[in-house]
């Protein structure tokens, strides 16, 4: 890993008023622009002016957690009302956050947005890998993805072996009633080779009286991974926020097989009313691993799927 490297103090300031003017006009009076450019990675997501725009490890959901001089070196992305998708960026994966000092940030696929103060123009990505402020710094893909050096930003949709789906709810839905709702959700293999990585999957009910049932991995979907970007944390249980693998509370699995190819259904009923929220935003994603998924996900799995985002909002 790269570390940040200090220089100079008033070279810093020079740039981050740069970085900040970029920002500053980017919101145009009204919203902030996100949509898609080229860099030496590939297509990423960048601000109305062509500048890289970053996600970080650090925060674990939508609100931020660089303030100080971490924001002095990565500044927020800041709009003065809803922002707006265009050229590839996808507007169900746009929202914003309240920071402290009551400014609206910019979020994407449930991450806040940053910029980097060395990026001096379009295109540029000085800030990938940076793991200044304890957690590392990646531009993002139009799926909300880290795209990383030598990664080739993770499988596109043509690329991978598997193809994953959601059902339900689909984006933009107001899912469920009264804070109760389900994810219906599929994985599909491209290629007759590609059976054999859905060869651990069967179908399955999973109890939710039974020991099996819990979050982490799913006995009958081992590389299922599926996040919601409102899963409390609760301490001393496996509930640790949005980086929490739900496939384990997925009650219903089925393996079948059209035309040669292997395909599985994976459904959960949330039926605790309000346990995930009522009335809010949720980011849903999806995707799968080779072999045994984790119960936390740190973003750096290798998924063997594409990776879908969705967001939608919990029926109040």
């Amino acid at each position: 890993m790269r570390h940040l490297k200090p220089f100079a103090v008033a070279a810093l300031a020079l740039v981050a008023a740069a970085v900040l003017a970029v920002s500053a006009s980017a919101t145009g009076g009204s919203s902030a622009v996100v949509k898609t450019g080229p860099s030496k990675l590939g297509r990423i997501l960048v601000d109305a002016h062509g500048k890289t725009l970053y996600m970080w490890a650090h925060d674990k959901g939508a609100k931020s957690t660089c303030y100080g001089d971490c924001a002095e070196y990565w500044p927020p992305l800041i709009t003065r009302s809803r922002p707006s998708a265009r050229g590839g960026a996808q507007a169900g994966l746009l929202g914003m956050s309240r920071r402290s000092d009551g400014r609206l940030q910019v979020t994407y696929a449930g991450r806040p947005l940053y910029y980097f103060v060395q990026d001096a123009k379009p295109g540029q990505t000085k800030g990938e890998g940076l793991t200044g402020f304890g957690g590392r710094w990646d531009p993002l893909s139009a799926t909300g993805k880290a795209v990383r050096k030598g990664s080739g930003s993770g499988y596109g949709d043509q690329a991978a072996p598997l193809k994953a789906s959601v059902i339900s709810p689909l984006p933009g839905d107001i899912a469920g009633m009264r804070g109760t709702f389900s994810v219906d959700l599929s994985l599909q293999a491209r290629t007759a080779s590609a059976n054999s990585l859905l060869s651990g999957y069967k179908a399955a009910f999973n109890d939710p009286s039974a020991p099996s049932f819990h979050p982490g991995r799913d006995a009958a979907a081992p590389g299922l991974v599926v996040l919601l970007s409102t899963t409390p944390t609760i301490a001393n249980t496996p509930l640790q926020g949005p980086n929490t693998n739900l496939a384990g509370v997925f009650q219903i699995n089925d393996v079948s097989k059209l035309n040669g190819l292997k395909r599985t259904f994976n459904s959960w009923i949330v039926s605790v009313p309000g346990f995930f929220g009522k009335g809010v935003q949720a980011n849903l994603t999806v995707f799968a691993v080779n072999g045994t998924a984790p119960a936390l996900i740190t973003g750096d799995e290798k998924p063997i799927s594409n990776v879908v985002h969705e967001s939608f909002t919990i029926a109040n």
